[in-house]
């Protein structure tokens, strides 16, 4: 259910004075200390923002693809560690809206709605992550059980979370057929939390490896039929790499924000730096630059919400492909403004450039975003879909 734009601008306030008022007062602690921010997780969750991705009749206010963006694309101005913790929910509910059995819906919606449940996606894997079809967890059906055995890598929010979405192989000769889905409560016996990575960025935001020995979960909480997992990672897919958009995006703002700051009060050779030609024509040509990643990013939002499609799923993957690119420059370039100072931490640009590097990797890196759109021009030529305004136009030219 679409949100509609009063109710959203009303939440995007909630966001906003979150944000300011208790967001970026801790965002330097927050990475200083790398501890997970559970107060404000649930001052979140007091907001409504989880239940962004979750239906009425579980406790949510949605599903809505648009407001979620728009609030983790704020919130990553002030902190990406924070923003990350946020949409990462969306990534690990939306396999249970969509393939969730009634029982699975009941036991587990409601409580992450609230942010009284902390959701965790597992899909990748020491062998296989970009490569999804290369998984090797294993799920065996015993009875009105499975019994699920192997060992996922980098997941966000995984040693915190309550409770997972999970990838694993009901048919291992099938390939990314073979793939099915299952919601996994901590506690349930066999399931172990490992080591949290240290990452050289967005630290507060546990990433980590997660191991199976013949976990059973019985069969109503298999999210959709065998072998339907590789579609419903797939569909959160495209709406995770317009999170990595919208988080690039708020991280890009954050850093030219503090650089053109910085330039106008820095005085060197008689004026203000951001008065000299050089510095300015940089700063010129990256606040051009996150414009245009903007208004791919809200191009790729409409043809998503008219449905999935390769259309929508490219551009999504073009989407991810230029926020997060602009996003590692604006902070590079930033730090380059500022000198010396770029470097300190007492200024967060140094923060935000270790942060944004994440995500030209997460979600499928960059590189892996070139080969989905390089596909779509092999297999529809240019234009595809409605690139033109106007749409395709006769002859294909």
């Amino acid at each position: 259910m679409a949100i509609d734009p009063e109710t959203r601008t009303e939440i995007l306030r909630g966001v906003d004075r979150l944000a300011r008022e208790k967001v970026a007062p801790r965002a330097a602690e927050i990475d200083r200390t790398g501890e997970f921010p559970r107060d404000l997780y649930d001052q979140a969750g007091q907001l409504g923002l989880f239940g962004l991705w979750i239906p009425e009749e579980y406790g949510g206010c949605g599903p809505d693809l648009v407001t979620p963006l728009l609030v983790c694309e704020r919130l990553s101005e002030e902190s990406l560690t924070f923003a990350l913790n946020v949409s990462n929910c969306g990534d690990a509910t939306t396999p249970i809206v969509l393939g969730g059995s009634e029982a699975a819906k009941r036991d587990f919606l409601p409580g992450i709605a609230t942010g009284a449940l902390i959701p965790a996606f597992a899909l990748s894997e020491p062998a296989g992550g970009s490569d999804v079809a290369a998984i090797t967890t294993r799920a065996v059906c015993d009875g009105d059980d499975y019994l699920i055995t192997g060992r996922k890598m980098w997941c966000t929010n995984g040693s915190v979370a309550d409770v997972c979405t999970l990838f694993a192989k009901t048919d291992p000769n099938a390939g990314h057929r073979g793939i099915s889905a299952f919601v996994v409560p901590k506690g349930t016996k066999g399931f172990e939390i490992g080591q949290d990575e240290e990452l050289i960025g967005l630290r507060g935001s546990p990433t980590s490896e997660l191991v199976f020995d013949e976990v059973r979960v019985p069969a109503r909480y298999r999210l959709g039929a065998e072998g339907e997992g590789f579609k419903l990672a797939m569909s959160t897919l495209d709406e995770a790499r317009l999170n990595c958009s919208a988080l690039a995006i708020g991280g890009a703002v954050a850093a030219l924000r503090h650089a053109v700051n910085y330039a106008r009060e820095r005085r060197q050779f008689g004026k203000p730096i951001i008065e000299h030609q050089g510095l300015a024509f940089l700063l010129a040509e990256v606040a051009s630059e996150i414009a245009a990643a903007r208004a791919l990013f809200h191009a790729a939002i409409e043809r998503l919400e008219r449905g999935p499609s390769r259309d929508a799923s490219t551009y999504a993957a073009m989407s991810k492909l230029i926020a997060t690119n602009v996003a590692m420059k604006a902070a590079t370039e930033a730090v380059q403004a500022m000198g010396a100072n770029g470097l300190s931490r007492r200024y967060p640009v140094e923060r935000i450039m270790r942060d944004v590097k994440a995500f030209q990797i997460f979600d499928g890196t960059n590189e892996i975003q070139k080969m989905v759109i390089g596909r779509n021009l092999a297999k529809g030529g240019l234009p595809f879909g409605d690139f033109h305004d106007g749409g395709p136009r006769e002859g294909g030219r």
